[in-house]
């Protein structure tokens, strides 16, 4: 027996989507590294995808502020001791 795309039923499947397990014809099916996924599964995993890329971006971002931070108290404090012994008397 021939498989059907489950989207267009006068058309053959060729492909399985790897999440849903539907049968898909070449047009409903789109590879996403080297695995099928059919329309709707493909959707969700870039949602997902650009999620978790969005979070690790504000990771990224909350990290460089913390060490631009750190960096400049230290160089605060550096230079107030570096002036304070080349302007005190004794």
């Amino acid at each position: 027996m021939i498989q059907t795309c489950s989207n267009h039923p006068e058309r053959p499947g060729r492909a399985v989507c790897m999440d849903c397990r539907k049968t898909v014809c070449l047009e409903c099916s789109t590879q996403w590294d080297g695995v099928n996924y059919c329309v709707a599964c493909l959707k969700k995993k870039r949602e997902s995808h650009s999620e978790r890329g969005s979070f690790l971006a504000w990771a990224a971002m909350l990290l460089a502020i913390v060490a631009l931070t750190a960096i400049v108290s230290v160089a605060t404090v550096w230079s107030g001791t570096l002036l304070t012994r080349m302007f005190s008397s004794g």
